[in-house]
């Protein structure tokens, strides 16, 4: 069973998020904020991870920077609400395998994680 890890400030976004990986078998773990986010990535090593791009204490991309010193191998996905071709340049330059506008579709997300051979 595959393990992801899902950081994000919004309660609502985590919650949805979580429902939708659980009901495909996912193994599902939360944090609020990125450096929280980066203490539960170092204690279970998922195999994926979604952050959200703009969040209080760390952002998503510094959290993914530290992240990807532990684990590079690990597939990452950026989620915004707000896109910008820098957006999309600072997450890729920092190791995101995706990058996913909200509010997405659930095809979205199964397509990122079929495309990474996380998902059947």
């Amino acid at each position: 069973m595959k393990k992801i890890l899902i950081v994000d400030d919004s309660m609502y976004n985590r919650s949805l998020l979580s429902a939708l990986l659980r009901k495909k078998g996912f193994t599902v773990e939360t944090a609020e904020d990125g450096a929280e986010g980066v203490e539960k990535f170092r204690t279970s090593m998922p195999d994926a991870v979604f952050l959200d791009y703009i969040m209080p204490k760390m952002n998503g991309v510094q959290a993914l920077e530290q992240m990807k010193t532990l684990s590079p191998d690990v597939r990452s996905f950026m989620l915004t609400s707000i896109s910008s071709e820098e957006d999309v340049r600072r997450a890729k330059a920092a190791g995101a395998d995706g990058y996913i506008l909200k509010p997405y579709e659930p095809a979205k997300v199964f397509d990122l994680l079929h495309r990474f051979g996380l998902m059947e």
